[in-house]
């Protein structure tokens, strides 16, 4: 998710951060609920060390109201992980969405479930999840449609005995729609059958406690679902509905349409030039430019300033002192003024990575690169995240500064485009005064973090059209995290300050309820298709790394799913490889422009773990996250699709493969 630059600076920045706020080191297990406690559903009858929101995602918790989709979540602090200091989640602000995420993992407790024997289909055969025997099923309620998944037990926790089952949804779940969930089949790791659930049993004998909840069932088993199941009793099966449109984008939305409104249709923000340098071919320009604050404060650890109908608000007259580093070659080539690129820097970054390797040797090719830090996801925001990650009742803070950040990214755009932006300073003109890059053509190449939520503010844009992807995903609570090596300096405080396994899961599920605000899982469906009003669809460009050990490329082609993309083939044809989560994505048309495109390119890496873990042994290899970035085949591709929408082979009609390469 980020360059091996800033690798030990992260971790050494959280040992810091941890200390400064005094998240706890103890040995201590965390607090935990068994399903007695009110709220909690009747379905999972867990052993006390389980979390009790369980199944999850849940129609249980939530309450009827007038929302898009005529619910609003209803959870308590009771029912959520507490750390060792004993505080509970405060699910204050998940409680304001209307639904749940569209890349929900779905979480139950199935005692002494094998994957195997059951033949639940994992994450090297997709496919077999749309099996008509298949023994989990998840349909969208409303249309009757399947959808693709994998499954797994959970790999983080080293107990098989109470390992949690996990479901991840292959693409993402249509806003607002209701979907339902069915285990059936399943068999154990003696090889015998699982029965149905206490609670599925009680439920179709009208006996189950509250009665209600048992009567819901009920018509959710025998009719509703009963073209799925035929009559049989399944294990279990609950049902969920996904957060809609507005609940996930409203609030970026709404501070979108009150900065802009300060600009008008071409103004600009006011910016200042700090420095101008050249050295050799490149010139730099950095500087500061002002961007209308919508938090409490201009400070890492505030929060969203809400009005009476509880989206954001601007701040009075307070301003956002963003930055920005640009690089570009310091005269006009030959092809004309270069094509302005809004860079997205990695996790945890900031916008000085566009000086670097990610971007020097696409100068090559007439483009200019602009980056401003990602509030929110920028090493300023480390002491923040150390904080969350000790408490996530903080973890609202997150989300609200990645607002924030969006808009800040947004206005960097409008600088590029604006005849009243960055072209009216002489630090983007040559000696002559011919400007350096052409006004008005800005598109988007975000790497890692930068293509995680570069889907989100490319689709939220009305300032570029044309984004490339580079190793990008969505989900980071449900795919990322665990998969990435990256995660473990931050898991060393988060485990600390949550050690039950469940509960780290559940925490992750909550956070990813507000994290969808900024990153692809709460922005894709309406990236290449079905646009917010007022914004145009873009064109988008995936470029995954196989074996990635960052960002798995699961979280990639779940991307490349929801934003309809297809795919170079042959993807891969090194002996000894197979490549099944290429699942729903067809073969790419390079004859003329697309909506949506993914291509793979194959350094040499070992298949990472089939389950929730990270490749981090060298049994593994090198980490290939960062090849590929100064490959000139792969730059003058990414040139030709920013310039034209057309993605030309260059890998001559073979799988695309190169040796190792690096920044």
């Amino acid at each position: 998710m980020r360059g091996n630059r800033i690798r030990g600076v992260v971790a050494a920045a959280l040992v810091a951060a941890t200390t400064m706020i005094g998240v706890a080191a103890t040995t201590s297990s965390a607090a935990t609920l068994s399903p007695s406690v009110s709220g909690c559903d009747v379905l999972v009858t867990a052993p006390v060390g389980h979390d009790c929101l369980l199944p999850w995602p849940n129609d249980a918790y939530t309450v009827a109201a007038k929302t898009a989709t005529g619910l609003r979540l209803d959870l308590t602090s009771a029912e959520t992980p507490a750390n060792t200091s004993g505080v509970h989640i405060d699910p204050v602000y998940q409680d304001q969405g209307d639904g749940f995420s569209p890349g929900s993992e779905i979480i139950t407790d199935v005692p002494d479930l094998s994957i195997a024997n059951s033949g639940i289909a994992g994450s090297t055969d997709i496919a077999a999840s749309l099996a008509p025997d298949a023994p989990i099923v998840l349909v969208d309620m409303r249309t009757g449609t399947r959808v693709p998944y994998f499954a797994e037990l959970d790999a983080q926790n080293p107990d098989p005995a109470t390992q949690l089952l996990l479901v991840h949804p292959a693409v993402a779940l249509t806003e607002s729609d209701r979907y339902a969930v069915v285990l059936r089949n399943l068999v154990d790791t003696s090889g015998a059958a699982i029965p149905p659930a206490p609670s599925t049993l009680a439920a179709l004998a009208g006996t189950l406690v509250p009665a209600s909840r048992g009567a819901y069932l009920k018509n959710l088993i025998d009719n509703e679902l009963h073209g799925v199941l035929g009559g049989t009793v399944p294990y279990m099966a609950w049902d969920f509905t996904v957060a809609s449109e507005m609940s996930i984008a409203g609030p970026a939305l709404a501070m979108r349409a009150q900065a802009f409104a300060k600009l008008g249709t071409s103004g600009a923000p006011p910016f200042t030039v700090t420095s101008d340098t050249t050295l050799g071919n490149t010139r730099t320009v950095s500087g500061t430019f002002q961007v209308p604050l919508f938090l409490t404060a201009a400070t890492p650890t505030s929060q969203m300033d809400v009005g009476k109908n509880g989206l954001p608000k601007i701040n009075g007259k307070k301003t956002w002192t963003a930055n920005f580093d640009c690089v570009m070659r310091p005269t006009v080539q030959s092809g004309g003024p270069a094509l302005p690129v809004v860079y997205g820097h990695g996790l945890l970054g900031d916008a000085s990575e566009v000086e670097g390797g990610n971007f020097s040797d696409k100068l090559n090719f007439d483009i200019m690169g602009c980056g401003t830090d990602y509030v929110g996801m920028s090493q300023n925001d480390l002491l923040n995240v150390a904080r969350a990650l000790g408490d996530m009742s903080y973890f609202h803070t997150l989300a609200d500064h990645t607002l924030q950040g969006i808009i800040n990214t947004l206005y960097l755009g409008r600088l590029l485009n604006s005849p009243h932006g960055f072209v009216t300073s002489t630090a983007f003109r040559d000696a002559s005064g011919t400007p350096l890059f052409a006004v008005g053509k800005t598109a988007y190449l975000g790497y890692s973090q930068g293509g995680i939520n570069g889907g989100a503010v490319s689709a939220l844009s009305n300032e570029w059209s044309r984004v490339v992807l580079g190793q990008p995903g969505m989900d980071y609570g449900g795919l990322l995290l665990d998969r990435s090596v990256d995660w473990s300096e931050f898991e060393a405080v988060y485990g600390k300050a949550y050690p039950n396994v469940d509960d780290q899961q559940i925490g992750l599920q909550l956070a990813q309820l507000l994290w969808d605000r900024g990153e692809n899982d709460g922005y894709a469906q309406h990236l290449t298709s079905h646009p917010y009003p007022g914004t145009k669809a873009k064109q988008v460009l995936i470029i995954e790394n196989y074996g990635d050990h960052q960002v798995t490329n699961l979280a990639a082609e779940m991307l490349g799913r929801t934003i309809g993309a297809a795919e170079y083939a042959p993807a891969l044809s090194r002996p000894g490889l197979s490549y099944s989560t290429a699942f729903g994505l067809p073969a790419l048309d390079q004859s003329k422009p697309q909506k949506a495109a993914l291509e793979l390119w194959d350094y040499g890496t070992p298949t990472p773990p089939a389950d929730n873990l990270a490749p981090s042994t060298s049994a593994y290899g090198d980490d290939p996250h960062d090849f590929g970035r100064a490959l000139p085949l792969l730059d003058g591709q990414i040139n030709a699709f920013l310039r034209t929408g057309i993605v030309p082979d260059v890998c001559g009609s073979a799988a695309c493969q190169s040796a190792p390469g690096i920044n």
